[in-house]
This record gives structure tokens, sequence and C-alpha cells, in this order.
């Protein structure tokens, strides 16, 4: 019964951290919260403003709900699927996807993928992941957004990443990684459009030492802050950011603070189990059932008899007895 409780509750902690993840891709994907991480990661926008920089965004971006094919996009206004798939890999996920209109040059339209991204080192290099990104989202255009022969016609494609739990070497950094000419013998006049695909890693840091960054790590460490309340961060939206909070961004931040809290619950739930097991597991070791372990637990909870004669017919140390009375 105790095995069925431990995956009944680790399915349970694995459901609320999807709805979490969920929930803090809706947040980062409205407009107003977007057009931040822009001005800060896309070099093309760096001189536009906020307000201008929303105009940009085409549609509303699509976060985790569809799937197309492997050369496939939708041309739907309305955003991009978030899913990618080629025979033999498996499906690929992007976490956020949308395109992104300039108002002044003569440069196409640009597609930009958003990922939150929890682990700094998940054991192999996320800019190296971007890269695979960013090569998916040029080579899915062709078919749709170009055909053979059209290369120049190919969109930039940006792979930004929202690492929120980042090293001190790296705390508080933004870093970018493109495609540059590079002259190995000699100099060539050439007008290739090379600069095709870049990967953005903006690294966050703890709260309190947030004034080493700029104010795009402000913004993101009030978003997704686990100590601030709701109220406490559309304040904080509003009056340094001047972001109106929707419905649906409202939603989500709420959404977030209450999974948050149910996340904490349950990993202490989960300490006390795995306390509780070890304990009986010392009394099993020493030729006692568990059921006799547990009876006895109930019998010096109703005060039928003393934590002394518990731990002797469980053959403890009175000390061991009573932690597991704590737990």
């Amino acid at each position: 019964m105790l095995v069925n409780t431990n995956i009944s509750n680790l399915l349970e902690r694995n459901a609320e951290k999807s709805k979490y993840d969920a929930e803090v891709k809706k947040v980062l994907s409205d407009k107003q919260i977007l057009a931040w991480i822009l001005k800060y990661t896309v070099k093309e926008l760096k001189e536009y403003s906020i307000k201008e920089i929303i105009g940009c965004i085409d549609g509303s971006p699509e976060v985790g709900t569809h799937y197309v094919d492997s050369e496939r996009y939708t041309e739907s206004t309305e955003g991009m699927n978030t899913e990618d798939a080629v025979p033999g890999e498996g499906r690929v996920t992007y976490d956020i996807r949308f395109r992104v209109k300039l108002l002044h040059g003569e440069r196409l339209g640009m597609i930009i993928n958003v990922e939150a991204q929890k682990k700094f080192n998940p054991g192999y290099s996320l800019v190296t992941r971007g890269i695979f990104y960013c090569a998916r989202l040029l080579s899915a255009q062709m078919g749709n957004v170009i055909s053979a022969k059209e290369y120049d016609k190919l969109q930039k494609v940006y792979s930004i990443w929202i690492c929120l739990e980042a090293p001190e070497k790296a705390a508080h950094t933004i870093t970018g990684f493109c495609m540059t000419q590079k002259d190995i013998f000699g100099h060539a006049e050439m007008a290739a459009r090379y600069d095709m695909l870049e990967v953005v890693m903006v690294y966050l840091g703890k709260r309190k030492n947030e004034e080493k960054g700029t104010e795009l790590h402000r913004l993101l460490n009030t978003v997704l802050s686990d100590e601030l309340k709701p109220e406490e961060k559309k304040e904080v939206l509003s009056e340094q950011y001047e972001i109106v909070t929707s419905v649906e961004l409202e939603g989500g931040l709420v959404s977030m603070c209450n999974l948050s809290d149910v996340i904490e619950e349950k990993g202490i739930e989960k300490g006390i189990e795995k306390g509780i097991e070890k304990g009986i597991e010392k009394g099993i070791e020493k030729g006692i059932e568990r059921g006799m372990i547990q009876t006895l637990i109930s019998l010096v909870q109703k005060k039928l008899i003393s934590i002394d004669e518990a731990a002797k017919e469980a053959k403890m140390k009175k000390e061991e007895f009573e932690k597991l009375l704590e737990l």
C-alpha cells in the first residue's frame, strides 16, 4: 500500500509541476512581457520602443498546443504551431514560437522561439540545443515560406533561452551566439545573407542581487518569483514597466503562486514519507514486522502505552522511536 501511495504522490507532484511549467510559459507569452524580452535579446529591435515591439509581434504566440509535420508551418496570423517532428527523432517541443514583422528596413520578418529552462546544466549544452532549434526553425520554412531556389527569402530565426536557476558565475547576464564572416585568407566583398540564426541565453539569478542585471532581469525575476504575491507582482509590473495585467496574465500569475505552494507542500510531504519509511525499515531489519511498528505508533499516539515500552517492543532506541512519532 505504501508503494502505491508513493507512486500516486509522485504522479501528483509531476502533474502539479507540469501545470506550473505550463503557467510559466503562458505568462512569458504575454506580448507585453515578450516585448521586453525581445528588446534585450534581438538586436534588430534594440532601438524600438516597447509599444513598437508589441506591434511587431504577428498574431498570438502559440504555447505548446499544436502539432505540425516536420517541414510545414501554419500560415495563420493567429500564431505558429509549437511542435515539430522528424521520423525517427521523436517530437521536438517549442515552448513559445511566433513571427515578428519589422517596421523599418528591408529585412524580411523573423521567427522567434522562447524557452523557459530551469536547469543550467541538464546534462548537455543548452547553447547546442538552441542551435539545433534554430536549424529546425530554418529548415521547416522550406515548402511553405520558401520553395527551392528561394533561399534569399528565408526568415532569420532566434532561439531565446530564459534560464531560471543560473550559477553565480553566469547570473544576471545575457549572452548571444551568432554567425559571422571570418576572413581566412584575403578579403572578399560579398553581400551574402549569412546572419540567419542567433541563440541568446538570458541567465537569471537571485532576486536579492537583481540590481546586477538589466531591467529585463528585474522584470523576469519579479514575474517568476515564488516569494512575491500576485498583487505585489501586479503592482511592480504596472508601476515600473507599465504592463497592464489582462485577465489571462493575472490568472497565470495567480496559478503560478498557487501551484508553487502546492509543489512545496508536496515536497515536504515526500520528505516526511521518506523519513517514516526509513524508520520503519530500521525496525524491519531488526526482525519487527511493518504492521507491528505501525501498531505501536498508533498505541503511543492514543496514549495506551509509553514511548519507552513501544521503543523496547520495536527494538529501537527511544530517540529513534520519538523521531518516528515526530514525522
